[in-house]
């Protein structure tokens, strides 16, 4: 599940867990490294994860429980797992009553994974997996067509189980025209009053549409204060019926994680051990015609006004998802932030669906220093809540440990993440989660270092999902820091595999457990996700436009004579500059920003994607707020894209220095016509005396490898 910060076109998808409700099933007690049975501790068998990683190899035969049938993790009718392991009516959860696209595609893939003989465990036989297999893809078959759970191929993000049946979750909003055309004008104004009055509603869109709150005292048994006139039968069932009706939403990131999920449960069934197998042969052509069942979503959700994808689409209402931008105008979001849990997912569908590489173009991002303990700053790319999932992805396959530059920008953020952990002694990494307070589930847990947000983080509350991706990246780090914490990390460990993660304010486990975190954790710690996109791009011919995707740039010098520089200020403060052969040099005393443009040849658009951006300097003045930005040629045929790409740097005063910051293999660093160096004063003048000596941008050597 994502949560996404509403400013920037992305809003919760946690809805109210008090929607569904069943029975508590008994709780199970935790269990310390001790007490896990010796039979759980050896069974598990994959060899991506070598016995030398006993540590990872323990929480892994850990999280591997809980998949045991005995725990009814899944709905018996559709195949589909819960949302989680809780069910506390008192608390207001129910994550047994309902499930996620996110949650089902990881279960399939983990099941495709087990069939095909890459997971062996022992609570799930190959044929049993199989069985699942058959099961769940037949269900998602059956839904898509459901017009009460899917439009246009693509299904509601969350569904809850009733009575052998998927419904759609609750309406979130509702317009006030609806209201009006169900009583009138007179009646129709007057009850949204009350409605307003009660609390039920809260008004946005300028008036135009009202948020449901379902709370305390919600719901047709509290017709009384404001909405008492309105208590008889009729009217009590046709308002409940307004607010209570079940919607279809359709969100982009969470169909896209079940797509991408899809294609690497192909893979793991084009293993040569299961690929001719017939079981196997029906379920590839079902999950392929799935897929492609879903193209006319993905082309409606992209935004050629924009150049990207919008976040979402209220099929029932025809409205594509936003907020109320506060000041009661409707705002669609867009997903135009390519550093979050979508990337892959984004990426993949553009490919697959031959949809415009705008969507990645119009995709912005953020570089940002992080400090290291000896005060060195190492340059890693930025999440909006500087969240680890949201830096790794729930699951890592479209080939980046082949591309060098997202390899090395993918272990510098798991070596960071490591640091950060090791520094603080949290058992784990920084990552959306529960918090540990009360039933709280938040997207602020991160690292305010690379965070773009300016929202306070929670540094409290370390989760272990996050570590199947980053074991993929740096399994012998990732093994180490195990070793280190394994006293509280196994103090997680119960018979259904391990709690959500430690609240290092109170000392204390964070008792919850969801299961696209758990599948998360072991899919990534079995890493076999690459592998099996890669072998589902090759089948479907896709591999080379990935390869075109990831097309290392240009060797660049900005210094160079046919490059001009520009030095300005915003307030045209004085300025000392200077360009000598290999050297270009600005001093000013600035008030609000000033900097130097680096302006290449006009035509020749360049592109800096998948390489190193090197910066040589001296400095007489200790610089801390500066950003290098990029600008696109003037004639780009897309718009310029909402959040643009940056990167925030520090020059500490030196006589020699280096900022070196690998940029990421996208098109988005692609038809550059500038590169900005920008210092940012503040109200009193800042000063500045910087001399540039080496400015240079060496691409990698090729895009994929072998």
């Amino acid at each position: 599940m994502s949560i996404l910060d509403k400013s920037h076109g992305l809003y919760p998808l946690l809805v109210a867990l008090i929607l569904f409700v069943s029975a508590v099933p008994a709780a199970s007690a935790p269990v310390g490294p001790d007490d896990v049975p010796r039979d759980a501790r050896s069974t598990f068998d994959d060899p991506e994860v070598p016995q030398h990683h006993r540590y990872m190899r323990r929480l892994l035969n850990n999280a591997f429980s809980y998949v045991d049938p005995a725990h009814r993790i899944i709905d018996p009718v559709s195949g589909y797992p819960v949302e989680g392991w809780n069910q506390e009516p008192a608390n207001g959860l129910f994550l047994r009553d309902f499930t996620q696209l996110t949650a089902i595609g990881a279960w399939i893939e983990l099941l495709a994974n087990i069939a095909a003989g890459q997971a062996d465990n022992p609570y799930l036989s190959r044929d049993a997996a199989l069985d699942g297999l058959a099961l769940a893809v037949a269900t998602l078959g059956t839904d898509q067509r459901d017009p009460n759970l899917a439009a246009k191929g693509l299904l509601s993000n969350f569904m809850g189980f009733d009575g052998g049946q998927r419904r759609g979750p609750l309406l979130e909003s509702i317009e006030r025209r609806r209201v009006i055309a169900t009583f009138g004008e007179r009646d129709g104004q007057a009850i949204w009053l009350a409605l307003l009055e009660k609390g039920w509603l809260q008004e946005e869109d300028n008036g135009r549409k009202g948020k449901i709150l379902r709370r305390a005292g919600y719901g047709a048994l509290h017709f009384d204060g404001a909405l008492a006139p309105y208590a008889d039968p009729s009217r009590q069932a046709a308002i409940m019926g307004l607010l209570d009706q079940r919607v279809v939403t359709i969100i982009f990131g969470d169909n896209a994680n079940l797509t991408a999920a899809l294609a690497r449960a192909i893979g793991a069934l084009l293993q040569p051990e299961i690929r001719d197998d017939p079981r196997a042969v029906a379920l590839r052509d079902a999950m392929e015609r799935f897929i492609e069942a879903q193209r006319e979503g993905y082309a409606h959700l992209f935004d050629p006004r924009t150049g990207t994808f919008v976040f979402g689409w209220d099929a029932t209402a025809d409205r594509f998802v936003g907020w109320d931008d506060g000041r009661g105008n409707w705002v669609t979001g867009q997903m135009n932030y390519f550093i979050n849990e979508f990337r892959g997912p984004l990426m993949f569908t553009m490919l697959r669906y031959g949809l415009p590489v705008a969507a990645i173009r119009n995709a912005g991002f953020k570089i940002k220093p992080y400090r290291q303990a000896d005060g060195i700053d190492t340059y890693a790319l930025a999440a909006w809540d500087g969240s680890a999932f949201q830096l790794l992805g729930l699951s890592l396959f479209m080939q980046e440990p082949r591309n060098p530059a997202w390899r090395s920008a993918l272990e510098t953020l798991v070596d960071i993440e490591l640091d950060f952990s090791t520094r603080h002694r949290l058992p784990g990494l920084l990552s959306e989660a529960y918090s540990g307070k009360g039933t709280e589930y938040t997207g602020l847990i991160g690292i305010a270092d690379i965070a773009v947000t300016d929202s306070p983080l929670d540094t409290q509350a370390p989760s272990l999902y996050s570590l199947g991706v980053a074991y993929g990246i740096a399994p012998e780090q990732v093994d180490g820091f195990l070793r280190t914490e394994w006293a509280r990390i196994s103090s997680l460990f119960t018979e259904h595999g391990p709690w959500e993660g430690w609240n290092t304010a109170t000392d204390a486990v964070i008792p919850y457990q969801t299961t696209a975190h758990t599948l998360s954790l072991i899919l990534g710690g079995i890493n076999t996700a690459h592998e099996n996109m890669r072998r589902y791009l090759d089948a479907t011919n896709l591999s080379g436009q990935l390869e075109a995707l990831y097309t290392p740039g240009q060797r660049i010098d900005f210094l160079a004579a046919e490059n001009r520089i520009i030095p300005w200020t915003a307030h045209e403060d004085p300025i000392a500059f200077s360009r000598d052969e290999g050297t270009s040099r600005f001093a000013s005393s600035i008030t609000g920003s000033g900097g130097l443009a680096f302006v290449l040849p006009e035509g020749h658009g360049a592109s800096l994607s998948s390489g190193t951006l090197s910066i040589r300097f001296a400095s007489e003045t200790e610089i801390e707020d500066a950003v290098v930005a990029f600008k696109r040629a003037t004639d780009d045929p897309l718009p310029p894209p909402a959040i643009p790409i940056e990167i925030f740097a520090r020059f500490p005063k030196t006589v020699d220095g280096t900022i070196e910051v690998v940029l990421p293999a996208t098109p988005a660093l692609q038809g550059l016509s500038e590169v900005s160096l920008t210092f940012r004063g503040h109200e009193q003048p800042a000063p500045v005396d910087l001399a540039i000596r080496a400015f240079d941008f060496v691409p990698f050597e090729v895009a994929l490898e072998p």
